[in-house]
């Protein structure tokens, strides 16, 4: 399988789990959390697959860095919380700063490509939400964290999906 068709597909499966999570606002924090946390592992998975078929720094740093963020927002989302729950809102907030910082980094090779804005857009967002899980708005995050999440999951989506398209139209992995 090639390396397009594989971030296509993990973006397929974060767009659905983005989804799922999503419309199930009355499951609440839990039951999204519980979601989004088993697609982050499977996104995470599919990325390491993609991380290891790919050739060269350039192609390798985009699924390495979505991979070990995948892999250990799943693991705080699935096998939390830790403490009174403070250490896992950190660490959700610095690994979508991190993400969002992956994303708009990708766009810089994009511009003046159809891909650009919405990747900016999709790493703006992420950046977002990390900025206020980080800032933890009172009373907003107990209710909200799973939407932001859900949130996320399809941002990463858009993303997977519009790189592996632009690998496709390049011939490249």
């Amino acid at each position: 399988m090639k390396n397009w068709m594989v971030l296509m597909a993990t973006g397929a499966v974060a767009l659905i789990g983005g989804l799922l999570a999503l419309f199930n606002p009355t499951g609440a924090v839990q039951t999204s959390s519980t979601i989004v946390g088993w697609v982050l592992l499977i996104v995470g998975a599919m990325q390491v697959y993609a991380f290891w078929k790919a050739e060269g720094f350039k192609t390798r740093f985009g699924p390495g860095v979505i991979a070990a963020v995948a892999l250990v927002m799943a693991i705080l989302l699935l096998f939390g919380p830790f403490g009174d729950g403070s250490f896992v809102r950190f660490m959700l907030a610095l690994l979508l700063l991190v993400s969002g910082g992956a994303k708009i980094w990708s766009a810089r090779d994009m511009k003046g490509e159809d891909a650009f804005l919405p990747v900016l857009i999709a790493g703006a967002v992420s950046v977002l939400l990390g900025v206020v899980i980080l800032t933890g708005f009172p009373g907003f995050l107990a209710t909200a964290i799973g939407i932001l999440l859900a949130i996320e999951l399809l941002s990463i989506g858009v993303f997977l999906i519009l790189i592996g398209r632009r690998r496709q139209k390049l011939g490249t992995a």
